[in-house]
């Protein structure tokens, strides 16, 4: 099996910094060496040839990591698709034993003014060019949220609560 990975200037000869994918090569079908096992285009183009690393490595050059799809297609192709089903399985559910939720922090919310768990929540009030944050209930978040779906989020209570409009 070939990888490669995309965005290398042939004049100055280095990688583009948005370049963070290497992809392993189809090597069958309609676009058999030209194209990753996901579809990402692999053929040349007149500033940027691909760089192809026959044989596949076993870790990603500096930089790189894996493309996500094209190790599945691979793992797939080797046969190894059930296998690596199996760990990921086991792995997760080791994971979820491990790691117990923390419940939210409680107090006083910053607009029903009860004492409950609270969520962050925050929003660009009407004319402002900046993210105000203010920490809810699980219910005054559900509908503020709601509330600014529609466009129809009024921020002056919240803002009083805050002191930005004194």
């Amino acid at each position: 099996m070939r990888a490669f990975y995309r965005g290398y200037n042939a004049a100055t000869g280095r990688r583009a910094k948005q370049v963070r994918r290497l992809h392993v090569m189809r090597e069958d079908g309609k676009f058999a060496g030209q194209q990753g096992l996901c579809g990402a285009p692999g053929w040349g183009v007149t500033q940027s040839p691909p760089i192809i690393l026959d044989p596949m490595p076993e870790q990603p050059p500096t930089g790189l990591d894996w493309c996500h799809s094209c190790v599945g297609h691979a793992a797939h192709h080797v046969g190894m698709l059930n296998r690596l089903a199996v760990t990921v399985a086991e792995l997760a559910r080791e994971q979820a034993e491990a790691s117990k939720p923390t419940p939210p922090p409680s107090g006083p919310c910053g607009r029903c003014r009860q004492t409950r768990p609270l969520f962050p929540f925050s929003w660009v009030p009407d004319g402002w060019a900046e993210f105000k944050e203010i920490r809810l209930c699980a219910r005054c978040h559900s509908l503020s949220a709601l509330e600014d779906e529609d466009g129809r989020l009024d921020s002056t209570p919240l803002l009083e609560q805050i002191g930005a409009l004194s």
